[in-house]
């Protein structure tokens, strides 16, 4: 309904229903209660091109990303989904300010938070990797609002969190190993590359209390984020273990250490199963490496964000409570055929096992 429109069914001015829905100059209480009566009947929003552009106002957001490039381009899934609902928003002064980190070098996240904040942003788009910086980046900007995306993190003033419940994808992936396995029992591994991150610890989580009440199953524990330490510890628990069942790896490394596994030659006895279709794990599972991925729709988290982003900062709507991410099970039956799960998002829903 447009304020012509409020006018018409009110009996009034243009400048009236103006003044009431803007708080300016004195309206008769009668006249306010009639308005606002239309308003709560039929709902009004603003047109929000029009105000932008005769505030000559862009509405920018700032994406803050581990380096696009990095963790076998997972990110730049992520970007492609903002770039997506970006040109969608154009139109209406939406733009976005990229700042891309280190995720090894923390130091380098509020550097970059800092300058793309020079840029006078409105918003921000973030994954809280690193709960410490990302608390402190809000305490040093409380002025804008805060999106989350991939990783829910405990704390106030954001607007909406889009991301999976990890540790309910951990007790998936615990239930999926019970389930896969012929063995009725042994030792359980989880790699966790980067500890820190809130996701990457509470499917750990998730997934040694899938097995709590399992006394048949030893689930250990590898957190490293170097290069090669993390190999070798799991070479490590082979030697000391005979019983290896499962590799579960809480992030999208799964390639990384189910090659490992191959040259090991210890696949045969071994369930891996890891996160994200992006195409190193793609491949390693159609050679028979990982036995199940997790998808979380890396795509569609980017693009939900930035819509809510401009409901809120735009619209003047609230946006929506916290979007939960379905937990998508992969299997090579999925991927089987080029065309049968497409590793873009666009936009319609995917195909699930």
């Amino acid at each position: 309904m447009t304020i012509a429109e409020i006018a018409r069914l009110a009996g009034v001015s243009i400048g009236t229903v103006d003044r009431v829905l803007h708080n300016r100059g004195r309206v008769a209480p009668k006249t306010v209660e009639t308005i606002m009566a239309i308003i709560d009947e039929y709902g009004y929003q603003p047109n929000a091109f029009a105000r932008n552009l005769k505030l000559q106002k862009t509405y920018t957001i700032g994406v803050i990303l581990p380096a696009l490039h990095s963790e076998l381009g997972y990110w730049r899934l992520i970007y492609n989904g903002v770039m997506k609902a970006v040109k969608e928003l154009a139109q209406l002064s939406v733009s976005i300010e990229l700042g891309e980190y280190d995720r090894l070098d923390p130091k380098t996240f509020l550097e970059t938070v800092d300058r793309v904040m020079e840029n006078k942003v409105d918003a921000i788009l973030l994954a809280p990797l690193l709960p410490d910086e990302t608390r402190i980046m809000m305490d040093r900007y409380p002025q804008v609002s805060y999106a989350f995306i991939d990783s829910p993190l405990p704390c106030e003033h954001r607007v909406i969190t889009v991301a999976q419940n990890p540790f309910r994808g951990g007790f998936l992936a615990g239930k999926l190993m019970a389930l896969s396995t012929a063995f009725s029992g042994g030792t359980l591994v989880i790699i966790n590359t980067h500890k820190a991150a809130y996701n990457a610890s509470e499917r750990a989580r998730g997934f040694v209390d899938y097995f709590s009440n399992k006394p048949n199953y030893t689930v250990r524990e590898i957190s490293s984020p170097s290069q090669g330490s993390a190999e070798e510890a799991l070479e490590q628990v082979y030697l000391d273990h005979s019983d290896v069942r499962g590799i579960f790896v809480v992030n999208n490394a799964v390639a990384r250490f189910a090659n490992h596994l191959a040259l090991l030659g210890r696949k045969n006895h071994t369930m891996v199963i890891g996160y994200d279709l992006v195409e190193q794990n793609r491949t390693a599972m159609l050679e028979g490496k990982v036995d199940w991925l997790i998808s979380q729709r890396p795509e569609y988290q980017g693009y939900t964000a930035i819509y809510q982003l401009y409901r809120k900062g735009i619209l003047n709507q609230t946006p929506d409570e916290d979007i939960l991410i379905p937990i998508d099970i992969i299997l090579p039956e999925n991927i089987r055929d080029d065309n049968s799960y497409s590793l873009q998002w666009n936009g319609k829903s995917q195909e699930k096992a």
